[in-house]
């Protein structure tokens, strides 16, 4: 099967590459810069049609003048073999790559790649959780460097996209994941990772013409955690939705920074706090779905704001009906008991046209 599917498509990647201890890295640098190692040259083959430059390595790593040599990188992705395969008809747990596939990369180029890598994900993500081996964020950057057989370099452009779905992995407990984890984590491109579950794709059901995620949608896939900050990150997102999941935490301030986004829906689940004001942000946000959560407190004026421009379906648990409402409201559309009963405050041709 495997071979029919890669049809001459697939890439020469590395089977058994050198394992980065990213605990040391700039140690393992100063060892590399002392031991000064002789002149190697590995050229790389040229294997059904895909070709994967030369990486040189002199034979010392800094210059006369002590300034440190650019490493070249050796290119590792090609993206065209993605468009041909239909991944929803693959097992989790077949094996990706062939079994006579050379090594080709070196120990020194790997250090060197783990460290660009390190320096680009130190940049968004907050340094001790990139660096705590328990954390979703630092078991996402040890997957990049170690395992990810992708085997994308610092100056990718999908760096930041591949990491912050990885981070959204391990933050949700992506091993225990429903419908085989949706393809998630594996070699293709991330707009592959998805999966047809009655009829409907789950997981990233689309990207743009760049390849940029638009729309992310993991409804009754069994999420459990919380939403991590580094979703504020992809940034052409239109869809969000994680309903009917297991999520807890609060609503990360970050996705103010989604300002693409149209539709954001975490209802069914168990977020607590309260409605970030940063919310009103998404100016082109037409549905808003917080319903069934343990959310409190009063929806802030600036996010009813919104109702004014572009939002039309506002949800919460707002109702009033012989209680104390979990969330005060005077902008929701719907507003839910907390349990099983929802019902329309605003009549939506008051204000909007659908």
């Amino acid at each position: 099967m495997g071979d029919e599917m890669y049809d001459n498509k697939h890439l020469n990647r590395a089977k058994n590459r050198p394992h980065i201890d990213l605990a040391n890295i700039e140690e393992l640098k100063k060892e590399v810069d002392s031991e000064k190692p002789a002149v190697k040259k590995e050229k790389l083959e040229k294997k059904d049609d895909v070709v994967i430059d030369t990486v040189e390595k002199n034979d010392t790593m800094e210059d006369n003048e002590g300034e440190e040599e650019e490493i070249d990188m050796p290119i590792l992705v090609d993206d065209s073999f993605d468009d041909d395969l239909n991944f929803n008809d693959l097992d989790s747990s077949q094996d990706f790559y062939e079994d006579d596939m050379d090594d080709i990369v070196s120990d020194y180029v790997a250090l060197f790649r783990a460290s660009d890598i390190e320096e680009q994900l130190e940049s968004i993500s907050d340094s001790d959780a990139l660096h705590d081996w328990l954390a979703p964020q630092g078991r996402a950057f040890q997957w990049l460097v170690n395992e990810d057989e992708r085997m994308i370099n610092a100056d990718d452009p999908f760096l930041v996209q591949r990491y912050v779905l990885a981070v959204l992995f391990y933050a949700t407990s992506g091993d225990n994941w429903d419908n085989d984890s949706v393809h998630w984590m594996t070699l293709l491109h991330e707009c592959y990772w998805n999966r047809k579950v009655k009829g409907k794709n789950v997981g990233v059901v689309e990207c743009d013409e760049d390849k940029r995620v638009i729309r992310l949608d993991l409804p009754e896939t069994n999420l459990q955690g919380s939403i991590p900050s580094e979703i504020g990150l992809l940034d052409g997102l239109k869809t969000l939705n994680l309903d009917s999941n297991g999520i807890s935490g609060t609503i990360p301030s970050t996705i103010s920074r989604l300002t693409n986004l149209t539709s954001l829906s975490f209802e069914y689940n168990r977020l607590t706090g309260k409605i970030p004001s940063k919310l009103s942000k998404l100016t082109n946000l037409a549905e808003l779905k917080l319903n069934h959560n343990d959310l409190s407190g009063t929806v802030p004026a600036a996010v009813c704001t919104l109702r004014q421009q572009s939002l039309y379906l506002f949800w919460s648990d707002c109702d009033d009906h012989g209680h104390v409402p979990a969330v005060e409201c005077s902008c929701c559309t719907e507003c839910c008991d907390g349990l099983d009963m929802c019902y329309s405050q605003i009549p939506l041709d008051d204000d909007f046209e659908r």
